[in-house]
């Protein structure tokens, strides 16, 4: 016997109105909500982590003044490149944090040591073979890169430590361990700025930059060991294999996502670089050092996201009001940011680089515009790798794909660099929105209908 057709579509109706609320109301709705949890974490955080990016982007800034324009281009070129490494590497953080998470919430407290060790050897010979293989390839990436041979010989060391950090970060952020966590990046900051202060005395230029970087990784990986408790140091007991395997595949999801992403974030100054005299180099690498100080809060942000994303899908429930939450952070504190930066370009270029770098002052707003874009694809990138990355990674590819070719379409200027960067993160990010509207079932509503109708 059928139910009468009312019974069922209001069954139905009721269903999906749930899914289907109106993406602009239930907007409105979360952002009147700013206030709970995820936006007092994020504080929380941003706080702990705040006095080590002052240090950090004081050192660049400084390293801006003290060198000339064209080392200073050489710098944050090799800075840039780095952190497309560094970021790779760290997705070893993510999976060691949520087995260690995974294994307090079970009462398996005593396997955190046995997790710990097996990635941390996993780790060290990892580490050891890159940087290896960096420094013995060190004259063909110079010769990519356009940089001097004995920068990437010297970065070979930061490449090794920067494989081992992951592994002590990631077991204090599953044990929430955040003020040891906020001290690891301390630690680096700290440790770069004050080496650098010396050895400029020696009168070493670039040199100094170059060997600080990697001595403030040094400081932060033994700063992030010495914090971990004692008992993780204890003889392992069990044998990892089954937890090595899974977290080697989420580990690679996770490394083509962040390469691709760090490199979208790097090719431009790379081509400006290679293609540009030093002058206009400089004065782009401190619009690229700006536009950092833009997706500060949005990392964080992301960061607290992230597990509750994660914890969410695994409730069988899709997490609109997270991803609403996260993005309505990033467009008001980015976009008040970039708001500053059209009012005041010429003053904060000036005070923060000096009079050499005057001709990134009209650039500097509109870089800040580029670069919410580009936060806003974060979002969908660690939405993503806490779901299924393969369709996101995809769309990553297909975008540092588009950033070259726009690049190499464009003529030679600054200009170009910044609206390619512009196009494709706004791109990115608007491509992430339309993958998870389809995804979730929100677009197909003549589906829904179908589905009432029948």
């Amino acid at each position: 016997m059928r139910l009468p057709k009312s019974s069922s579509t209001k069954e139905f109706t009721t269903e999906n109105t749930e899914r289907t609320e109106p993406f602009l109301k239930k907007i409105l709705r979360v952002l009147g909500d700013l206030r709970g949890e995820i936006a007092i974490s994020t504080v929380v955080l941003f706080l702990l982590d705040g006095l080590a990016n002052v240090i950090d982007f004081a050192f660049h800034f400084w390293m801006g003044r003290v060198l000339i324009p064209s080392e200073f281009a050489i710098l944050q070129t090799l800075n840039s490149v780095a952190l497309v490494y560094v970021t790779a590497s760290g997705v070893f953080q993510p999976v060691v944090s949520r087995f260690v998470a995974e294994a307090r919430g079970k009462g398996q407290n005593d396997s955190i040591p046995d997790i710990f060790q097996a990635f941390f050897r996993a780790a060290f010979w990892l580490g050891l073979t890159m940087a290896t293989l960096v420094f013995l390839s060190s004259n063909l990436f110079a010769q990519l890169l356009n940089l001097p041979n004995w920068t990437i010989q010297l970065s070979a060391v930061l490449i090794f430590l920067s494989t081992l950090r992951p592994i002590a970060v990631g077991v204090l952020q599953g044990q929430e361990n955040f003020i040891a966590f906020g001290l690891t990046r301390l630690a680096l900051s700290l440790g770069r700025i004050i080496l650098v202060f010396f050895l400029l005395q020696t009168g070493l230029g670039l040199r100094s930059a170059v060997i600080a970087l990697s001595f403030g990784w040094w400081l932060s990986v033994l700063c992030a060991f010495l914090l971990l408790q004692r008992s993780l140091w204890r003889k392992s007991r069990t044998d990892m294999q089954g937890f090595l395997s899974e977290g080697w595949k989420l580990s690679s999801y996770a490394l083509l996502a962040y390469v691709a992403y760090m490199s979208l974030t790097s090719l431009d100054l790379v081509w400006v670089n290679r293609n540009l005299n030093g002058e206009l180099a400089g004065a782009y690498a401190s619009l690229v050092l700006l536009r950092r100080i833009v997706a500060l809060l949005p990392g964080v942000a992301v960061t607290v996201m992230f597990p509750r994303i994660a914890k969410t899908l695994a409730e069988g429930r899709l997490p609109d009001r997270l991803l609403i939450k996260t993005a309505a952070i990033i467009l008001v504190a980015s976009g008040a940011l970039s708001f500053l930066y059209f009012i005041f370009d010429d003053q904060l270029i000036s005070i923060i680089f000096g009079l050499g770098y005057q001709a990134a002052s009209p650039l500097l707003g509109w870089m800040g515009i580029a670069m919410i874009g580009v936060s806003l694809s974060s979002i969908w990138m660690n939405y993503y790798l806490a779901e299924k990355p393969r369709n996101f990674g995809i769309l990553l590819g297909i975008a540092v794909a588009l950033e070259w070719l726009l690049l190499n379409l464009f003529p030679p200027s600054m200009q170009s660099a910044v609206l390619a960067f512009g196009i494709t993160g706004w791109l990115l990010a608007l491509g992430g929105l339309i993958l998870y509207i389809f995804k979730s079932g929100r677009l197909p509503r003549r589906a829904a209908s179908r589905a009432v109708s029948q």
